[in-house]
């Protein structure tokens, strides 16, 4: 009797695992051939973005291992090597095969000359400039940290020049000399990131500086916004009770970028049960009809005031419960959703964004545009139009019955 259920519930579980299969990249990041906007968002040994796509350094090739898997691979470098797309300059890639192109072959190895004051830039000769000599852009310079300046080659912007070395280096942005060379780790391991104060190699209270490559940099001191950091309390997740970061007295001050984290254990001005600093004074956080002072304390006074000694909302706003506290909640049309003191308009997957709540259900805001969540697919049918869905619920049925389950709990709740 329930033999055919049990075969049709197991042909489903089949199905779902086939699909979760499809999913086991982090949609942070992208694949080779995507389009990007920062080195840390492209997946895969190598991968770089260059000229706002996903593909590979010099010196290496995009490989096909098969139609869905393209890897970054050390691009052949001897003539009539296989190649799919590139070879190691100056050697190109014809016909599947490295060609001395342009050049002579010379005891087996491609040479191509240039002129006297120009190098081999990939396969064509290019000018080239050292410090002080004339130019007439930046890829002229090829010293380390020169920028094309007045028809010379001269320290960048946001570099100097150590006169008895001879070099340009970069200083750190407090315009302070940087301590050492250091490199990221974790690039693209999440977990690692939520979970470690330090996300390179630099020592406690540095933080690592790139120019270019998300793995190179120089350590430059991380400041607190205020007093001197705890290097003993730690703002590692997994620290141990005893060394974390004390709540009363201090609190974690995160810098972070794409694909990097680092953080510090720095002084609170004040102290609960009033850890607000205005003006000089420290006063307690208020929420909607808590009492107050000025405007500061009611949650910043964006959405609200202090009006008659307690916290009101502004013209404009409505009374709004989100589940932690009474606050209140700008007031906006139907296609608009609230966000701060600004009313945004939803748009769809691949859209321009600003908040998630623009975004259609189980899609975020990543990098400026509405994508579907990790672990969901974007697809497209004639009842639901475009969608994200999730592969182990194919036909959102969780979706549904989370906003059946809220419209009945804000009825609920309104009572």
């Amino acid at each position: 009797m329930h033999r055919p259920f049990i075969r049709r519930l197991l042909f489903l579980f089949l199905i779902i695992d086939r699909l979760a299969e499809a999913f086991d990249v982090p949609c942070a990041q992208k694949l080779i051939g995507s389009d990007c906007l920062f080195d840390e968002e492209c997946y895969g040994m190598n991968s770089v973005c260059r000229n706002s796509r996903c593909t590979c350094p010099t010196n290496f090739e995009e490989f096909d291992i098969d139609e869905r898997t393209t890897i970054c691979r050390l691009a052949p470098a001897k003539i009539g090597d296989s190649c799919q797309r590139d070879c190691k300059p100056p050697l190109l890639c014809r016909d599947g095969k490295c060609e001395c192109w342009g050049g002579s072959i010379v005891d087996g190895k491609c040479v191509v000359p240039c002129p006297a004051g120009q190098q081999l830039y990939g396969v064509e000769c290019t000018r080239v400039a050292h410090y002080m000599q004339p130019c007439e852009k930046d890829s002229q310079c090829v010293d380390p940290f020169n920028s094309c300046i007045a028809g010379t080659c001269q320290c960048a912007p946001g570099t100097t020049r150590d006169t008895v070395r001879g070099f340009c280096y970069a200083v750190c942005p407090d315009g302070m000399h940087p301590r050492q060379t250091c490199r990221r780790l974790f690039i693209n391991d999440i977990d690692m990131l939520e979970n470690a104060a330090n996300t390179d190699s630099c020592p406690l209270g540095y933080r690592c500086v790139t120019y270019g490559s998300p793995y190179v940099g120089h350590c430059c001191r991380l400041r607190c916004p205020y007093g001197e950091p705890d290097l003993s309390q730690s703002c590692d997740a997994g620290a141990s009770p005893d060394s974390k970061c004390r709540p009363l007295t201090h609190f974690c001050f995160t810098v972070s970028e794409p694909g990097w984290k680092s953080s510090l254990c720095c002084p609170r001005p004040c102290r609960d049960p009033t850890p607000l600093y205005v003006n000089g004074q420290c006063l307690s956080i208020a929420h909607r009809g808590d009492p107050c002072q000025i405007d500061q304390q009611c949650e910043g006074g964006i959405t609200m005031s202090c009006s008659l000694g307690s916290c009101q909302c502004k013209l404009g706003y409505h009374e709004n419960n989100d589940e932690r506290f009474p606050t209140c909640t700008k007031d906006c049309t139907l296609e608009e959703v609230a966000s701060n003191d600004r009313c945004l308009a939803k748009v769809q997957l691949g859209s321009r964004c600003y908040s998630n709540n623009q975004c259609i259900p189980s899609a975020e805001c990543r990098f400026g545009t509405c994508q579907c969540r990790c672990g969901y697919k974007q697809v497209k049918d004639q009842l639901l139009g475009v969608r994200c869905s999730n592969p182990d619920d194919p036909l959102s049925i969780g979706s549904i019955l989370d906003r059946v389950g809220d419209i009945f709990g804000n009825k609920q709740r309104g009572k």
